[in-house]
């Protein structure tokens, strides 16, 4: 038997097999199905979940301004602590035993 003979007799018992399970075939030996096929799914969303983590109100960034008055200076007082507003003649001792 031949390669095209063999080829020829399979898709005979392919087709019959086919038919056996009930299904229409075109002349071709294709199924026929009428099924197109499923509507492709929305995967749309909302614009706004509703969470607990919203803020109300105005959310702007405060700015703080800060004037210094006339004759002192902001440094670090007598070596310690934080930055304070102190004399500008003290500004040359600061730091130091005096």
């Amino acid at each position: 038997m031949t390669n095209k003979e063999r080829l020829r007799l399979a898709f005979k018992k392919h087709t019959k097999w086919l038919k056996s399970l009930g299904l229409r075939l075109n002349k071709y030996g294709k199924v026929i199905t009428n099924h197109i096929g499923y509507d492709f799914p929305n995967y749309k969303v909302r614009a706004s979940i509703p969470t607990s983590d919203r803020i109300s109100g105005n959310t702007y960034k405060k700015t703080y301004a800060t004037r210094i008055p006339e004759g002192k200076t902001i440094s670090v007082a007598y070596n310690k602590g934080p930055y304070m507003i102190v004399d500008a003649k003290d500004f040359k001792t600061m730091g130091r035993k005096v």
